[in-house]
């Protein structure tokens, strides 16, 4: 079988079948998560030895992503300028603990200042978006906007009309979204949630997770949790929790203040009631605060035609970045994974 033969087949066999909808599975990355993470822990040169580890961490995650779910729609999420702005207002010390922290994990190709490490960073970074540019991917990065809200906003839209939709990344915030159509993929555990495996693993539903979440805080946003309280002690005072109808701050609140006599906990947790409420702005996705000029902008992109498959152009683009060493046969690894979405993606463009 020649070349030519190989790829007509591959192309019959990624055809999409006629009952299905470009919107019935949804694969939404969290574009910034994923690239930092690839740019820490993939230590790839090019032919020069420039790192390039960013790039060609990011496409084979994201590609190996594509070929295990099968989606029918691949969406890329990006932090937009100012993105931080409005959480910032409520915590000025939020993401504070974010500057020069990413870092190269293999010492064998460290950059020599974080600065250099830096700017690598943003030249990859750059660089990736046209790489985007030519796959049959939406790319979306709303100023003002962070990409959690972004993809919480994706999933009110999709969450009815969608069959199955997969948030890739390791933010552990999007558990709150887990439902019967949601679920939340993490690249690191390679473990998926859905409902059950996040009651299994933190004792609580998703309905009742971000409650949870802000006494344990997150110290990957530099936000502090609720000194004292546990999450042992936090489900033994709370159970529910645990149960399947929302219970809400303002609930616990009323349910502490009638059990004060009865435990120091709950004296706790109305003496942390400033910082519970706090977390809880910071950390619901669910609030969706942002104007109706974000989320009109939002749905424009989803609604335009999405990007077909451009193999000269990426390539083009590859052998610039001279990356032959470490994606050693990107013509195959296009096909294999990107035909299927690429199909998709000319549904959207009649």
């Amino acid at each position: 079988m020649n070349k030519y033969q190989k790829l007509f087949k591959e192309m019959k066999k990624e055809k999409p079948s006629l009952d299905q909808n470009v919107d019935d599975r949804l694969l939404v990355f969290d574009g910034l998560n994923t690239f930092i993470r690839a740019f820490g822990a993939t230590p790839a040169t090019n032919e020069d030895g420039d790192h390039i580890g960013g790039i060609t961490g990011f496409l084979y995650s994201i590609g190996k992503c594509v070929r295990d779910f099968k989606p029918t729609r691949c969406v890329v999420v990006f932090d937009g300028r100012g993105g931080s702005k409005r959480r910032k207002t409520i915590n000025k010390s939020y993401k504070a603990n974010r500057a020069n922290k990413t870092r190269l994990r293999r010492h064998d190709h460290a950059m020599a200042t974080i600065e250099d490490e830096q700017e690598a960073m943003r030249h990859q970074f750059s660089r990736l978006v046209s790489y985007l540019d030519n796959l049959p991917v939406t790319f979306l990065a709303i100023d003002g906007i962070e990409a959690d809200d972004t993809i919480a906003y994706i999933g009110e839209l999709y969450r009815e009309k969608s069959k199955e939709i997969t948030i890739v990344s390791t933010d552990r915030d999007f558990y709150q979204m887990v439902d019967h159509t949601i679920r939340v993929w993490s690249p690191i555990k390679k473990k998926m949630y859905t409902a059950d495996t996040v009651h299994e693993e933190f004792g609580v539903t998703p309905q009742n997770y971000v409650v949870y979440r802000t006494f344990t805080g997150d110290k990957s946003d530099n936000i502090e949790g609720v000194r004292g309280i546990g999450p042992k002690t936090l489900l033994k005072h709370v159970p529910e929790l645990a149960s399947q109808k929302e219970f809400t701050p303002d609930e616990m609140f009323e349910k502490s203040e009638q059990l004060l006599d009865e435990s120091k906990t709950y004296k706790k947790i109305i003496e942390s009631r400033d910082v519970i409420e706090q977390n809880y702005q910071l950390m619901n996705l669910k609030l969706l605060d942002f104007s109706a000029t974000h989320t009109s902008n939002i749905r424009k992109i989803l609604e335009q035609p999405i990007p077909s498959l451009n193999k000269a152009e990426f390539q083009r683009l590859f052998m610039e970045d001279k990356m032959w060493t470490t994606m050693k046969n990107a013509p195959d690894w296009l096909n294999k994974t990107w035909l299927s979405l690429h199909a998709f993606a000319q549904q959207t463009q009649k």
